[in-house]
């Protein structure tokens, strides 16, 4: 009886093990949120393959500025961004809806010096660095651009997608 429990419990705990790793992954950015990457509630528009790009459009982080404030793009259009830093300080580029972005500052907030893992909607671009970002729009009007570090967006790292339907 006493190995029939002990097998039993065995099981389970095997069972457990093989579920927690069955589980996705979770980047940094997301545990404890719901929403924080682009999920069925999160920013219409989805990671793009570069073999489907319509256009390019590059894009300089300057320090606390991109030399861009607006993106004109279509419903279901695949950009490709080429952001260069030029400045000295370390950048993000995220795109997201408003509501996401307030998320994730408050994010960056208690967490500072959290680097963008894998999210499809965002890279982090060093000083002198370039990193591409491929997205493909939805039909969502509420899309903008953003370097979350805390203070830079507050300081005018902001933009936003007009996007055309």
């Amino acid at each position: 009886m006493i190995l029939l429990r002990i097998a039993a419990v065995a099981a389970l705990a095997a069972m457990s093990t093989a579920s927690a790793q069955a589980k996705p992954a979770v980047s940094p950015h997301q545990q404890g949120t719901e929403d924080a990457a682009h999920n069925d509630s999160g920013t219409d528009g989805m990671p793009g393959k570069t073999a489907d790009t319509d256009r390019t459009v590059r894009i300089e982080a300057r320090d606390l500025a991109f030399n861009v404030k607006r993106v004109q793009v279509r419903a279901g259009e695949t950009v490709r961004f080429v952001i260069t830093n030029t400045g000295k300080l370390p950048h993000e580029f995220v795109i997201a809806s408003h509501a996401e972005h307030v998320e994730h500052r408050a994010m960056m907030q208690k967490m500072p010096n959290m680097q963008m893992g894998s999210e499809p909607n965002a890279v982090t671009v060093d000083p002198g660095q370039t990193k591409d970002l491929v997205w493909k729009f939805g039909r969502e009007a509420d899309v903008e651009f953003a370097c979350d570090i805390p203070g830079h967006s507050e300081a005018g790292m902001t933009g936003a997608f007009k996007v055309m339907r």
